[in-house]
């Protein structure tokens, strides 16, 4: 008798909320996810999977598979947490360590729930009821530096079939939208020292430098598209206010719906950069930290999701999650459901507006929005360039949680993310096997992929000689590695 996923995933799931709580407390930013990659790989080996380390020069970056047959099934997992935002599972403002980093997207629940439905799939494999090869891919470093993007370049997908991911979120639904190609760039400008009050004719300002060029490419933004997006931090500034600094560089994240409009708008960034240096007399070195590309989307996988989704059903809430959520409701800004709405196309707008003074979603969005692009961005989208890939998306937190904040971080590690968590498990699991099971489902999933890469081709956002910044992260986070 074919393996019971629901009921097997329901009989192990104390163990995946425990690795899952585990990675939660890890909260290690990417690149740096020692801990976390480490308690997956094991995890992995221990059931039987073979395990390849070191994906393109990333040590937290891995391949676990079993099998060696085709079709060749990807469930890709994330396990980032996202910096300062650390925060316990109370419903109030709770930081474990102040400016730690927390799991404020969920991460931790995302790469447990593609290990959950990995290693059940492995169970029914070992029990003989499908052929082919059970693949976890461990992608790190998803919200710093778009890490796929360089998988995918070392080839880590070239014989992959399918790909299928999720990502926790506040609703359940399958991810129709697009969403944005990336670039993210850090500007290094050199100049030279001097004592800023007694003798600053003879300094050339790095920080001058860094500003001039956030002058420029603020101006820039009325000269491109409307969807195009730039922003920047300012990594480093110098040292004292009586030094003129030599150093200063700036971290930009510069975004367009698709990776062509990207490739117009990055050389001029460039020379808003070149422009600053030139007026300080400074030097400038660029550093491409990463990029990704926007979303090639795949409708037959969209529609398998969304049918096993619905198959499923969501979980039930008790009285302690609602007592829960309506504590850190209170915690929300004042028209906090109107600003959500106001960030999604129409037709989802109409969709949500149903759902107005609900807390915990439970049924399914209809399948609506697709390929309209959102503003955000994933390195999900190179992977889906090179294989079809679809994602969902099912209720992690209170609907209205703002993403990449505290409360998002306190629902993570509770039985709300537990929940949401462990219903994705469900979903990849069922939505493989049918795809393991049915090859004419993987043979009009590749033949809609192919028909789209020959229209348009992919090239990857990545230079030729693209290095993982590790040393870089490092740097900036040093503080709070735990």
């Amino acid at each position: 008798m074919p393996l019971d996923f629901l009921d097997w995933i329901e009989k192990n799931k104390e163990k995946f909320i425990e690795i899952s709580d585990s990675i939660w407390r890890f909260a290690e930013i990417g690149l740096l996810e020692e801990k976390s990659s480490h308690l997956l790989i094991e995890t992995l080996k221990e059931a039987g999977f073979t395990i390849e380390q070191g994906i393109a020069g990333m040590p937290t970056a891995f391949i676990a598979s079993h099998g060696t047959s085709k079709p060749v099934v990807a469930i890709l997992g994330e396990f980032d947490a996202l910096p300062g935002l650390s925060q316990t599972s109370d419903p109030i403002k709770k930081p474990f360590e102040e400016g730690a980093p927390g799991h404020g997207c969920g991460h931790n629940l995302l790469g447990v729930a593609g290990l959950t439905a990995c290693l059940a799939l492995k169970e029914s494999f070992d029990n003989g009821d499908f052929q082919g090869t059970i693949r976890y891919y461990g992608c790190p470093a998803e919200e710093n530096v778009d890490a796929k993007g360089g998988m995918v370049k070392a080839g880590a997908f070239s014989d992959v079939d399918i790909s299928l991911t999720w990502h926790p979120w506040d609703f359940n639904m399958v991810v129709t939208t697009n969403f944005q190609a990336i670039y993210s760039v850090v500007f290094n400008f050199k100049g030279k020292t001097a004592h800023a009050a007694a003798d600053p004719y003879h300094g050339r300002s790095a920080l001058d430098a860094v500003e001039l060029m956030n002058v420029g490419c603020n101006y820039l933004r009325e000269h491109l598209i409307p969807d195009a997006r730039l922003h920047y931090i300012i990594t480093k500034g110098g040292q004292a206010p009586n030094i003129v600094p030599d150093e200063a560089a700036v971290w930009y994240f510069v975004r367009a719906a698709k990776l062509d409009q990207l490739a117009e708008i990055y050389p001029r960034v460039v020379k808003v950069a070149k422009g600053a240096a030139l007026m300080t007399e400074t030097e400038v070195e660029i550093d491409f930290q990463g990029g990704s590309a926007n979303l090639l989307p795949n409708l037959t996988l969209e529609d398998l999701l969304y049918e096993k989704m619905n198959q499923i059903g969501s979980p039930t809430y008790d009285q302690s999650d609602q007592d829960y959520a309506d504590s850190i409701i209170k915690t929300f800004e004042k028209g906090y459901f109107d600003r959500i709405l106001a960030t999604y196309p129409i037709d989802m707008q109409k969709e949500l507006e149903k759902l107005r003074g609900v807390k915990l979603h439970k049924t399914v969005i209809p399948l609506v929005s697709r390929g309209v692009t959102l503003p955000g961005s994933t390195d999900v989208g190179d992977v889906s360039w090179v294989t079809p890939l679809a994602q969902f998306a099912t209720t992690c937190t209170i609907l209205g949680t703002p993403g990449h904040s505290w409360q998002l971080v306190a629902q993570a590690g509770m039985s709300i993310g537990h929940k949401g968590m462990l219903y994705a498990a469900k979903v990849l699991a069922l939505a493989s096997f049918e795809l393991f099971t049915n090859p004419e489902l993987v043979l009009q999933a590749k033949s809609e992929f192919n028909k789209k890469i020959t229209r348009t081709p992919y090239k990857s956002p990545l230079p030729d000689d693209w290095k993982p910044p590790i040393e870089y992260i490092k740097s900036l986070y040093s503080d709070h590695r735990k």
